[in-house]
């Protein structure tokens, strides 16, 4: 039976900004790079892609809501995308509703309904349902099922109203290069039968701060094509976004290293927003200020270097502006 999500979609566009502290972790390693903090080569400044972002979200919304109750992920780790989403599409084609619609275009907007209900980052971010190559595209287009025998779907795209940017460093970031050991070797070396010990690197940016911004469509969650996204979705992503690297610690990022500093969100009265998105996320300002010991952001380790402030000058009244608590405990 499908979740009604569509009695409280939102109405409007919302704008909202996050910045975050990183200090001695690897925000997000480069793996083409041997796992280098991501920098612009011109720039020096730190970033971290959208896509890294993303499952951040996914990871909270997964830990917060346990696949349950129309917030399942469909991008999770663990899992094959074909057979999650074949899965989903076998349950949706048994269901009464779906046998009696009578054309493929009703079929996929029921489909790409009931895939909506069903998966929060679809809902959110939307999704590529087709991830075959061309060769199996026209090998498959004789069936309805892939080659790992999981029905296809009739939708081919979703565009989810949830977009976010890379985060992107306030200062040119350094990273440390450290040689670590290891007490035992990975595997035994006949050539070297008396090796204890095995040699790794390990790279970190030593102190830096880093601004994420994103926008939700309200045009993009409403109607045929829209994904229904709702209010209550909007409270969990605020949740999400706030607390977003609980749960998320590892060798390369220790708990404690990477803390959400500040998140805003700005929230308009018009589906279009009531001024341009740039001049909305940019009145969040972050600046490197130094002192008379700390002249230079490549000494700095520390947040008061870093102020924070909201550039509320003429700012349309119609703009309602949130500053999420992010001192605040998960509440449960």
């Amino acid at each position: 039976m499908s979740i009604d999500i569509s009695k409280n979609l939102i109405k409007s566009r919302i704008d909202f900004v996050m910045v975050f502290s990183v200090e001695n972790a690897n925000p997000n390693g480069d793996p083409g790079y041997d796992n280098r903090p991501r920098m612009d080569n011109y720039t020096r400044g730190g970033y971290i892609t959208d896509v890294c972002l993303k499952r951040k979200i996914r990871n909270r919304i997964e830990a917060m809501q346990e696949l349950q109750n129309g917030y399942d992920i469909w991008v999770r780790s663990g899992t094959y995308l074909r057979e999650t989403l074949g899965n989903a599409i076998d349950i949706i084609r048994k269901e009464k509703e779906y046998s009696e619609l009578k054309t493929d275009k009703d079929k996929a907007n029921y489909e790409k309904r009931r895939l909506c209900d069903k998966f929060f980052d679809i809902r959110a971010f939307g999704g590529v349902l087709t991830s075959d190559s061309d060769s199996e595209e026209e090998e498959e287009k004789k069936t309805t099922k892939n080659k790992s025998g999981k029905s296809k779907s009739k939708v081919s795209q979703i565009r989810g109203p949830v977009s976010i940017q890379y985060a992107k460093s306030v200062v040119p970031i350094v990273i440390e290069d450290d040689n670590i050991t290891r007490i035992c070797p990975t595997k035994f070396d006949s050539l070297k039968p008396e090796k204890q010990t095995e040699m790794g690197r390990k790279k970190r940016v030593l102190f830096s701060v880093y601004v994420a911004k994103g926008s939700i469509s309200a045009r993009l969650a409403e109607g045929e094509r829209g994904t229904g996204f709702s209010e209550e979705d909007l409270k969990l992503l605020k949740e999400a976004v706030r607390t977003l690297f609980q749960g998320d610690e590892s060798t390369a990022r220790p708990i404690g290293s990477m803390i959400v500093q500040k998140v805003v969100f700005f929230s308009h009265t018009s589906k279009d927003g009531d001024e341009p998105v740039h001049k909305t996320l940019d009145r969040l300002k972050v600046a490197f200020e130094p002192d008379k010991e700390v002249d230079k952001p490549e000494k700095a380790r520390d947040m008061k270097f870093y102020p924070i402030s909201i550039d509320k000058e003429g700012i349309p009244s119609t703009i309602n502006v949130e500053e999420l608590d992010v001192n605040k405990m998960t509440v449960s």
